[in-house]
């Protein structure tokens, strides 16, 4: 016990000498060495690199980004060491100033690592290297609908163009901690920072894409290689999911494109201007039952070819006809005289009233200048001998993907016009909408395009969920035909619609159907 006892005494008196000491160590601190640590303290700052990149980021549905997720890399160089030399140096490797710092830094840019060029401009300019996310990646996802902005920084299509004052106000700064003679402390990397306490910046965007369907869907087009656009809506709420078109471009290096001939730079989604071909017969079908001119009993017997208002119509892949057929069987196998005939018994002002009910002829995202409206046929020319061609979606009758796209999902959703929007707000979660035709009338047209992917046009398509659409091949003059698939699945609960157009396709069932079935089948 006295043993115990003397270790204990021992192990306090050690314990109290190692708590004194160090109080004393901080008294030290605190009172003699207080002054000149606050003095270093107030030494060190936020070296601020203010660089024409700084944007607002565009982020998915999921808060992805869409853009800002790309590497460059960039070097901060003392002004009164730049000289010829180096500005020679950093111009053959493609690189460029990137902005200037307050103080005495200039920032230059390179899209590429150049191990030779990073060792000469560390070793004899003393430039601090690191690197930073840039605006576009080279295979930049919804690159049509996020747009670019010019040398200025201004943007100059898509989203970059039309929220070009909200993207622009990023507070956002690139900064370095500095030493307290302004010198960068290595090692300590790069930050971004923002004049608000927490959260997304203010300037950002939030769109309706989600970035890996978007990412799928154009992929499926590139690989299928097709020239063309592919759209993907939520059928309840009218958002887009995925907006692609073919070919893309990289926004990265423009000056390639603004004298190309392949037309890369167009949104084919919104400023593609096409005949419908067969899949206007979902509105010239919708327009005899709404109007009460036909119902779905309406019969008439397909020998080939017919006449109407002096125009003959053929049903070139059935040149011995179709027999006699009802309004679903005419709509099922797409037959050309049938839909004359109807049309020719519904009138052409029906048919066009139907259609402007439908969406067409009237631009589908609200403030996108770009958009284009599409076109109806002059009052003269869809009557009489026009009739025939309005009747299968040919002639002066111009529309785009997207308004295709807005016609299927209104008669997907019962009849109701849901906006169709890109941007996330509270308006674009609305399922609520607007009724364009009646119930009735969207459920007989709904029942008409399942029963295409039954026994018709669409019968015999490999997919996971049940499907219903409709095909369309539209002829523009020459040997172009383009094809086009617009549908929705799954076929009895819709969730998804999508409209695929593929540029000179041919058939829709051959070129644009196959698109649609790798969507499907991705997604279910």
């Amino acid at each position: 016990m006295t043993y115990m006892r003397k270790r204990g005494r021992i192990l306090f008196w050690v314990t109290a000498a190692a708590v004194l000491a160090l109080c004393f160590r901080l008294g030290y601190i605190q009172i003699i060495c207080g002054e000149a640590l606050r003095e270093g303290a107030a030494g060190q700052q936020s070296i601020q690199i203010y660089s024409q990149d700084r944007r607002g980021v565009i982020y998915d549905r999921n808060m992805l980004p869409l853009t800002d997720n790309c590497q460059h890399y960039y070097y901060l160089v003392e002004k009164n060491r730049v000289d010829t030399d180096l500005l020679r140096l950093i111009q053959g490797a493609g690189g460029c100033e990137a902005g200037a710092m307050g103080g005495n830094y200039t920032v230059y840019k390179l899209t590429a690592f150049n191990r030779i060029l990073n060792r000469r401009l560390v070793s004899e300019y003393g430039a601090y290297a690191f690197c930073c996310g840039t605006r576009y990646g080279e295979r930049q996802a919804a690159a049509h609908l996020i747009g670019y902005v010019d040398a200025d920084g201004l943007g100059q299509s898509g989203l970059e163009k039309l929220y070009q004052y909200r993207l622009s106000a990023s507070s956002a700064m690139l900064s370095l901690t500095g030493s307290g003679t302004g010198q960068p402390v290595r090692g300590l990397g790069l930050s971004q920072s923002a004049d608000h306490s927490a959260g997304m910046q203010p300037s950002s965007l939030v769109t309706t894409i989600d970035k890996t369907l978007q990412e799928e869907v154009e992929k499926i087009l590139t690989e299928k290689e097709i020239n063309g656009s592919a759209v993907v809506l939520d059928t309840e709420t009218g958002q887009v999911l995925a907006m692609a078109s073919t070919p893309s471009f990289d926004p990265n290096r423009l000056a390639g494109y603004l004298t190309s001939d392949h037309g890369e730079l167009m949104n084919k989604t919104l400023q593609g201007q096409y005949p419908p071909g067969s899949v206007f017969k979902i509105a010239v079908a919708a327009a005899a039952l709404e109007s009460g001119c036909a119902d779905e009993g309406f019969t008439f017997t397909c020998s080939g070819k017919t006449e109407v208002n002096g125009v003959t119509m053929v049903c070139s892949d059935k040149e011995d006809g179709h027999g006699k057929l009802n309004m679903t069987e005419a709509f099922a196998c797409s037959c050309n005289c049938y839909f004359a005939r109807l049309a020719e018994k519904t009138g052409a002002e029906n048919i066009i009233e139907m259609a402007r009910r439908l969406g067409l002829s009237e631009r589908v995202l609200e403030g996108f200048s770009e958009e284009e409206a599409g076109a109806f046929p002059a009052e003269a020319d869809r009557s009489y001998s026009g009739l025939a061609n309005l009747a299968v979606g040919q002639g002066d009758l111009l529309v785009t993907p997207i308004q295709i796209a807005r016609m299927t999902n209104i008669i997907a959703s019962g009849g109701i016009n849901r906006s169709i929007d890109v941007i996330m707000s509270k308006s674009s979660q609305d399922e609520s909408g607007v009724r364009r035709v009646t119930a009735s009338t969207a459920s007989s047209v709904a029942s008409m395009m399942k029963q295409v992917c039954l026994s018709g046009t669409a019968a015999g398509s490999e997919t996971h969920v049940a499907i219903a659409g409709k095909t369309g091949s539209a002829e523009a003059g020459g040997d172009t035909v383009h094809g086009w698939f617009t549908g929705w699945f799954p076929a009895d609960h819709p969730r998804y619609t999508v409209t695929v157009f593929a540029e000179n396709g041919k058939t829709g069932s051959g070129s644009a159907l196959p698109v649609f079935e790798e969507i499907a089948n991705w997604l279910y």
